[in-house]
């Protein structure tokens, strides 16, 4: 058990009960630690940011700033394709979740989502996230592939939306078609809304009796868009 396992280990033992003042404290010491002990996978890459004027600890730094980094878009990508761990590569993916990396982005975060293994939904909708902001015309077919895909779950959720952004009638019928797939109905009736699909009002209609709530919900506001 390497030094982070070790960390990693010992967090959740804290987290797994009630704890003392102390131990409150300690795990929030513990979260530091873990994360410049993770920072170590691409320590490399700090000296190249500090020569445009970036410098940081760790990649969440750029996640929670308020400034834009053009600069660093390139030198970003270049370690997103190195980074191992799931929490580098879900900060990675959630610092190129930006305008900037349009154009620029998409293919490699395309090449890291269909590497990860899909019960990891989590990181997957985040580079998924990711994907949606950077994508270009030259992504629509990939994309199209990627959202019909039931195996990958609840990730294709930002890829769902994304396809509303795409004005086409395929486009359309691809998100009328999901409304069958239970884990990309909440994205693609609020897809269906946006785009203000005629096509699809009969079906929203239908799932207005949907005795999911979040389903019946979402499919009135649909209508709703649609109508007004």
């Amino acid at each position: 058990m390497n030094k982070l396992e070790q960390l990693e280990k010992r967090r959740l033992e804290l987290l797994s009960r009630p704890r003392s003042k102390e131990e409150i404290e300690e795990s929030l010491e513990l979260d530091k630690e873990i994360e410049l002990e993770r920072a170590i996978e691409y320590e490399e890459m700090k000296p190249e940011l500090e020569k445009i004027g970036i410098n940081i600890n760790s990649i969440w730094d750029l996640v929670n700033t308020k400034k834009l980094y053009p600069a660093a878009i390139d030198t970003l990508i270049k370690y997103l394709l190195k980074v191992k761990h799931d929490r580098n590569l879900e900060g990675f993916a959630r610092a190129l979740t930006v305008k900037e990396a349009k154009g620029k982005a998409s293919i490699a975060l395309i090449s890291i989502y269909e590497s990860i293994p899909k019960e990891k939904e989590d990181l997957r909708w985040a580079i998924g996230n990711a994907i949606a902001t950077t994508m270009t015309n030259t992504d629509i077919p990939w994309l199209f592939v990627a959202v019909q895909d039931s195996s990958s779950g609840r990730s294709r959720g930002q890829l769902i939306r994304a396809v509303a952004t795409v004005k086409t009638e395929e486009a359309e019928n691809i998100l009328i078609k999901l409304l069958d797939d239970n884990k990309a109905i909440l994205p693609a009736i609020q897809s269906l809304g946006k785009i203000k699909s005629k096509k699809a009002k009969d079906k929203l209609l239908s799932l207005t009796g949907s005795t999911n709530r979040d389903v019946n919900q979402e499919a009135l506001k649909a209508i709703k868009k649609i109508e007004n």
